[in-house]
C-alpha cells in the first residue's frame, strides 16, 4: 500500500503542474515570440500578432500578481492598436489601469486608451479620455501636448489648418 501513496502524490503534482504553465517557461516562450514579432510588420501577419498576445493574456490569467502581467497586457494593447483593433485594446488597457492602479505605465495606457478611440472615430470618447489623462497626469511628459492637441481632435486636416490658421490671426 505505501508505494501508491507516493504515486498518487507524484500524478496529482504533475496534473498541477499541466494546468498551470511553469512561471519561466512562459517568459520564454514570450520572449521567443517577441523576437520573432520584431522581424514583421505586426499588422501585415495578425495570426502571429494574435499568437502574441495569446501568450501574454495566458501570462496575465495564470499569474496575475505577477509585476509582468500589466507589461503583457499593455503589450496585448498595443498589438490590437497596431492590427485596428481598438475596442480590444481598450478593454485591456481599461483592465490595467483597473487591476493595476500602481502600474507605472497607467498614465501611458490612459493616453493609449484616447489613440484608441480617435482611432475608432470615437471623437468624444477621446476628447474625454486625453481631459482624464491632462487632468490625471499634468506633468506626464506627453500632457502638454495632449492638452494642445485636445481641439483638434476628430478635424479634417484642412479644418484642422483653418482653426490653426485662425487661432493665429488672434494673437
Amino acid at each position: 500500500m505505501k508505494p501508491i501513496a507516493p504515486l498518487a502524490a507524484a500524478l496529482l503534482l504533475l496534473a498541477a503542474c499541466h494546468s498551470t504553465p511553469d512561471r519561466n517557461r512562459l517568459i520564454g516562450d514570450i520572449d521567443a515570440h517577441e523576437q520573432e514579432l520584431a522581424t514583421f510588420n505586426v499588422a501585415a501577419n495578425e495570426q502571429k500578432a494574435h499568437e502574441m498576445v495569446a501568450l501574454y493574456r495566458q501570462f496575465a490569467t495564470h499569474f496575475p500578481e505577477d509585476s509582468l502581467a500589466p507589461v503583457y497586457l499593455m503589450r496585448s494593447a498595443e498589438i490590437f492598436l497596431n492590427t485596428g483593433e481598438n475596442e480590444n485594446a481598450v478593454a485591456l488597457l481599461d483592465s490595467v489601469i483597473t487591476l493595476y492602479p500602481g502600474f507605472e505605465e497607467v498614465a501611458a495606457c490612459l493616453f493609449l486608451k484616447g489613440n484608441a478611440y480617435e482611432n475608432s472615430q470615437q471623437y468624444d470618447l477621446a476628447r474625454e479620455t486625453y481631459t482624464q489623462f491632462v487632468a490625471d497626469y499634468p506633468d506626464h511628459y506627453l500632457a502638454e501636448d495632449t492638452r494642445k492637441m485636445l481641439p483638434y481632435i476628430g478635424l479634417s486636416p484642412e479644418e484642422m489648418l483653418d482653426a490653426i490658421l485662425n487661432s493665429a490671426a488672434d494673437l
